[in-house]
Formats: structure tokens, sequence, C-alpha cells
């Protein structure tokens, strides 16, 4: 706003024709004053004018920015959440209440679920077949369980672990049906104008289940009254 000010001025003085003022010094020497020295005056004022609002405006961002980082560093890091409204709590326990009716009258109907098995996370029902690359310790025949598993759906809900689902709550089995080795893959390298060249063969390991059964054996937001670890693999 001041140099705005200082800038208007500094048009009128140098639209003005000003007469040379003469004045006489002590020592008897006449000094004239033309409107060209009011002009540098009013630039030499308005620079610094500039200046001093440069300054001012870069304290004031600076005092700004550190009271926004007091006033954030000044919050809590964890906030405390109020009690949910009334009505979202019966709504909650109106769902509950039907999904769990669900699966006391298992009309449900086809489960899906989501298991991370072997490094992957698969999507499996009743009777897929999945393909487990590498070597798998479990022979023909055994029945494994999967304990990672990270959601489990219906045709009607859908229940999302955080990150698992509880082991109590829902049950996904599969048997190995076959172990065997990938067809022969063929490696070959050549290195141009060196007269090296490599061939080499590759078979890896596989192992193929069957999923048997995808259930619930719980209620949701009912845990029993004694858990323990039998049958965990850690």
């Amino acid at each position: 706003m001041a140099a705005l000010m200082f800038r208007n001025v500094l048009s009128k003085l140098s639209q003005l024709q000003i007469t040379p003022i003469k004045s006489l010094r002590p020592n008897g020497i006449i000094s004239c004053t033309s409107s060209a020295n009011y002009v540098l005056q009013a630039q030499a004022i308005e620079k610094c004018a500039i200046r001093m609002l440069r300054s001012e405006a870069s304290n004031n961002f600076e005092g700004t920015k550190l009271n926004a980082s007091q006033q954030t560093s000044a919050k809590p890091q964890q906030e405390v959440l109020e009690n949910q409204h009334e009505s979202e709590i019966a709504i909650t326990k109106e769902t509950i209440a039907k999904v769990n009716s669900q699966i006391e009258l298992n009309s449900h109907g086809r489960l899906f679920a989501v298991i991370h098995l072997a490094g992957k996370q698969r999507r499996v029902t009743d009777g897929d077949l999945i393909m487990i690359e590498g070597a798998h310790p479990a022979d023909v025949g055994d029945v494994i369980r999967a304990e990672k598993v990270l959601l489990l759906g219906s045709r009607d809900f859908t229940l999302i672990g955080r990150p698992l689902l509880r082991p109590d709550l829902v049950r996904v089995e599969a048997t190995v049906v076959e172990k065997s080795l990938t067809h022969t893959k063929t490696v070959f390298r050549n290195r141009r104008r060196k007269n090296t060249r490599s061939i080499n063969f590759c078979r890896s390991h596989f192992s193929i289940m069957r999923i048997n059964c995808v259930r619930l054996e719980g209620l949701v937001d009912q845990r029993p009254e004694i858990e323990g670890v039998d049958g965990r693999i850690f």
C-alpha cells in the first residue's frame, strides 16, 4: 500500500514543472534545487519503503509459520472419540442379529473366502482347485487348514478381518491331491561376439489342493469363554 502511494507521488512529481529554488548559503554560495533532485529523493524514499515492507512481510510470515507449528505441536497425538449415537448402535445390533440368525439357521447360502496361503492371497470356495508353487511340506492326501482368513462373504453379508478373522469363527480346509513338477523350461543364454552359449533345463515343484469346506463355526460378536491354541500353526 505504501509503495503504491509513493509511486503515485513520484508520477505526479515527474509531471510537474518545478522552477529551481535558489538559496543563499552562509559562505555566500547560491545553491539551486531542481525538480530532478525531488524525483531522485522520492525514488530513494520509495526504495527504502519497499525494503521495509518486504522485511515486515517476511517477519509476519515467519511468525505465522511459528504460531502454526506451535499450535500443531500443541495438539494431542490421540483423540478420544465419543460413544456412537444411540440410533447407530441400534442399527449395528440389528445387523449383527440378522447375520447371527442366518448363521444359526444355515440360510446364508454358499460362502467364499479370501485366504493368505504360501505368500499369496486367493479367493476360494467349496470344490475349488488351487495350485501352490514351490515345495510344500504336506504330502498327498493330507488335510490342511488355512489359518489366515482375510475375508468371508455370502449372498447377504461380508465379514472383513482386521486383518484376520478369528479362527473360532471361520474354518477353511483343503486336501492335497497332487504334488509334481512343472513342464520343462529351456533357458538359453548367448553372449554376442564371445562365442559363449549355454542351455539349461529347469523344472519347479508345485502342489494342487482342493478346497473341502468354507464354513462358519461361530456367531458374530460372540467369543467363546475358553480359548486355546490347539491345532494352531505358528
